[in-house]
C-alpha cells in the first residue's frame, strides 16, 4: 500500500540560519531512494518544518516508521542533529493515510 505522511518538525536555536538549512534538508529529502514525492514547508518566524511524502509499507504503523526514519536520515544529511529524538519523537506530529487509485 502506499501512503502519504506528514510529519511536523520544530526548529530549535536561533532560527536566522533556517532558512538555508531548509533549503539543504530539501536536498537531503531529495536525495532518498525509499520514499516518493518528498517536500518541505517552512514557516521560518516560528521553526515550523513540515515534511511530507509517500512510502510504500503494509500497515500505517510501519509507514509512519518509514516516513520518520527517512526524516531523521535527511536531518542528519543536511548537517543538523537529533539528540533525545526518542524521547523528542512524542512531541512531533505525524500523519499518515493510505493513498487509493482513483
Amino acid at each position: 500500500m502506499r501512503y502519504y505522511t506528514m510529519t511536523e518538525l520544530k526548529a530549535s536555536g536561533p532560527l536566522d540560519g533556517l532558512d538555508a538549512y531548509t533549503d539543504l534538508l530539501a536536498d537531503a529529502l531529495y536525495s532518498l531512494h525509499n520514499v516518493t514525492d518528498p517536500d518541505l514547508g517552512a514557516t521560518l518566524s516560528t521553526g515550523r518544518i513540515d515534511v511530507t511524502m509517500i512510502v510504500d509499507a503494509d500497515t500505517l504503523e510501519e509507514a509512519l516508521h518509514k516516513s520518520l526514519t527517512a526524516t531523521r536520515t535527511a536531518i542528519h544529511v543536511a548537517g543538523g542533529a537529533t539528540p533525545d529524538w526518542e524521547r523528542m519523537i512524542r512531541e512531533v506530529g505525524t500523519q499518515a493515510r493510505e493513498l487509493t487509485d482513483a
